[in-house]
C-alpha cells in the first residue's frame, strides 16, 4: 500500500487520474461483469524493501521477502510475482556462473600446481651423491677415503667400491679434489676477512684485547690451501 501511494504521489499523471477516477478504477469488457483491477494502474514504482532502505539507512534484509502474504495468488498478485521471478532468475544467473569462476580459479592455480608436482616428481627422482667432504650418516656416507693425488678426505657409502674402480674411480676424485680445493679458497677468504676485521677494529677503539685476538686468530684453512698447492706443485 506504501509502495503504491508513493507511486501514485510522486507521479503527477498519476496523481491526476486518481484525483479524476479514485482508487476504484473499473474496466468492462464485453459479455463480462465489472471487475476491480487496483495494481494495474497504479503499480508501485518502488518496493516496500527500498522505501524501509530510505528512512532506515539500508539495513532491511534483502532476497524474495514476501511483504503481502495474505493477498491471494490471482492477477492482482502479478507484479510483485514478476519482481519474484527476476529474482529468481539473477540467482539462477548467478548459479550458472559460479562454475566459470571456479574454473578461472583452477587455470589461475594452474601454475601454482605444475610446480608443485615437477618439486615432487624431481625430488623422488634425485639421487644421493656418490660422495660428501663430510660424515653424512643421513645419505649413507659413513666410509672414510682419501684421494690418490691429493689426499683428500671424503665419504662414501658401503658400495662405492662396487660401482667406481679404475678409470671411473679416478675422474671422481679429480671431481672430489676440485670440490675440496674450492671449499678451502672460500673458508680461506672468510678467516681472512675475520682477522682483517679484529684488527681494524682494534685500532678502531685502540683496543689491546681485539688486537691480540687478531694477530693470535690461526687462518687453518689458508695453510690447508698453501700445502695442497705445494703438493699439487711436487705432484
Amino acid at each position: 500500500a506504501i509502495g503504491n501511494a508513493f507511486a501514485v504521489l510522486s507521479n503527477p499523471e498519476k496523481r491526476l487520474r486518481y484525483d479524476e477516477f479514485g482508487s476504484d478504477q473499473e474496466h468492462v469488457s464485453t459479455g463480462q461483469a465489472r471487475h476491480y483491477n487496483y495494481y494495474t494502474e497504479f503499480e508501485a514504482d518502488i518496493t516496500p524493501e527500498e522505501i524501509f532502505n530510505v528512512f532506515f539507512g539500508g539495513h532491511f534484509p534483502t532476497g524474495n521477502i514476501h511483504m503481502f502474504s495474505n493477498v491471494a495468488r490471482d492477477a492482482h498478485y502479478y507484479p510483485r510475482r514478476h519482481r519474484n521471478e527476476r529474482a529468481w532468475t539473477q540467482e539462477q544467473e548467478e548459479e550458472e556462473n559460479r562454475p566459470q569462476n571456479s574454473y578461472s580459479a583452477f587455470i589461475q592455480l594452474m601454475p601454482v600446481f605444475i610446480i608443485i608436482v615437477v618439486s615432487v616428481i624431481t625430488q623422488l627422482m634425485a639421487t644421493n651423491p656418490p660422495y660428501s667432504l663430510f660424515y653424512k650418516s643421513s645419505i649413507g656416507h659413513v666410509v672414510s677415503r682419501e684421494t690418490e693425488n691429493l689426499q683428500v678426505p671424503y665419504y662414501v657409502d658401503k658400495n662405492f667400491e662396487k660401482n667406481y674402480q679404475g678409470a671411473e674411480l679416478q675422474e671422481l676424485e679429480k671431481t672430489v679434489e676440485k670440490d675440496y680445493i674450492d671449499y678451502i679458497q672460500t673458508s680461506c677468504w672468510k678467516e681472512k676477512q675475520q682477522k682483517s676485521d679484529l684488527s681494524n677494529l682494534a685500532k678502531l677503539y685502540r683496543d689491546e684485547r681485539l688486537k691480540q685476538k687478531a694477530e693470535s686468530l690461526k687462518l687453518e684453512h689458508c695453510e690447508k690451501l698453501s700445502s695442497l698447492i705445494g703438493m699439487h706443485k711436487g705432484g
